[in-house]
């Protein structure tokens, strides 16, 4: 394995045996699910956006927050003047921990989604949340990217990733759809494109102008994203 991915997993508290690993990110999040499913099964609604929602935020969750402990690792060690300084190619520094960030979740999603949606009868939905991974996986790195830019160089690193990961299933309109929401909040809601994945994955379509709407919030995050960085930068 590259040296640069090892110390990557080195830098996240949780990736420090394969039993921190295991009740982290697949023992939890399936006592969460079977919570979840209990309920399910006693109620006459359909609860198939809350249970794929649930395992989407999951998963954006959980890479969210090893991007941002890995660069919280590096503040902690006194890496990050040496980053802003270098500023070393994107494949060096960031890339190690999207990827190992999104293969995580990747596989949350995959085991979580499989046996939610048996369970729920709702196999025919799983080749759409299998295509929704890539989607899934740019939110994620464009969340997490934002949430650990600006956590940088300050007192409480974790101040944006907590507001974030906290508010996702909010904001992701799981019970209530965002269109119903009060005007104040929908305002952030519709700034993710989380609301919008899940109406995609529960639509009979493909090419559709749900997708068109995930593909233009994506890049306005890029965009985001892109200037969050320069501004950083200047405060080093």
């Amino acid at each position: 394995m590259n040296s640069t991915y090892r110390i990557t997993l080195r830098s996240v508290g949780t990736f420090d045996s394969i039993r921190i690993i295991l009740v982290n990110y697949l023992f939890l999040p399936l006592v969460s699910l079977l919570m979840f499913l209990l309920i399910a099964f006693n109620s006459n609604q359909d609860y198939t956006r809350s249970l794929i929602g649930t395992i989407v935020t999951t998963g954006i969750t959980t890479s969210i927050g090893i991007i941002s402990a890995s660069v919280v690792y590096d503040q902690n060690i006194g890496l990050l003047e040496d980053f802003f300084s270098i500023r070393p190619a994107f494949h060096k520094y960031w890339l190690p921990k999207f990827v190992i960030a999104n293969i995580t979740a990747t596989i949350e999603i995959v085991v979580l989604g499989g046996i939610g949606l048996v369970s729920l009868g709702e196999t025919n939905l799983l080749p759409k949340l299998f295509l929704a991974l890539p989607l899934i996986i740019l939110i994620s790195s464009l969340l997490g990217y934002f949430s650990a830019n600006w956590g940088m160089n300050h007192e409480n690193p974790y101040w944006l990733t907590n507001i974030m990961t906290a508010s996702l299933v909010l904001l992701a309109g799981l019970i209530i759809p965002v269109r119903a929401y009060p005007l104040w909040l929908k305002v952030f809601a519709e700034l993710l494109p989380i609301s919008n994945l899940l109406d995609w994955i529960l639509s009979k379509n493909f090419l559709d102008q749900g997708l068109l709407i995930i593909i233009a919030k994506l890049f306005t995050w890029y965009v985001i994203c892109l200037t969050s960085s320069r501004i950083k930068q200047k405060e080093f």
